[in-house]
């Protein structure tokens, strides 16, 4: 099975805030997965990922918004492999804490929302809703006024 994702020019920068890229371990837990019993994507998007993905998805009923979300998802070991091409940022929550790189926002974990190769990354002392932080949003004005510099 070959997987092809092309960049789309258009996107010029991403700002990532509070983003699991590797996945989030509350997906994983008890009341999570219970939770998943009543939380479906729509079928039209979990029939595509079957057919999309069939070694990694066995059913729609599989294939939820929190199941997908777990760590052990195979989807992330393929798309940790895929480069982001557009310059990209990162602002992440520690709720206050400070003790990076073992820090939270209460959902995801830093090892799950830092990448390598971001031009900047803010962590700022919020928790899973950072982007409403006064801190992320004065770096997402900061970024937003470079990107205009840029231009």
């Amino acid at each position: 099975m070959t997987m092809e994702f092309r960049a789309n020019p258009a996107i010029e920068r991403i700002i990532f805030i509070s983003t699991p890229h590797r996945g989030s371990g509350i997906a994983d837990c008890s009341l999570s997965t219970w939770f998943t019993k009543f939380i479906h994507l729509p079928r039209k998007i979990t029939s595509a990922a079957v057919d999309l993905l069939p070694s990694l998805v066995k059913s729609p009923e599989q294939y939820t918004s929190i199941s997908r979300l777990s760590p052990s998802n195979p989807i992330y070991k393929i798309l940790e492999k895929l480069p982001i091409q557009a310059p990209h940022h990162s602002i992440i929550g520690d709720r206050g804490r400070g003790d990076t790189p073992n820090i939270s926002d209460g959902v995801v974990p830093y090892w799950s929302s830092h990448l390598d190769g971001a031009e900047s990354e803010v962590i700022v002392p919020g928790d899973h809703g950072a982007f409403d932080d006064p801190a992320a949003i004065a770096e997402i004005k900061r970024i937003l006024k470079e990107n205009l510099t840029r231009r």
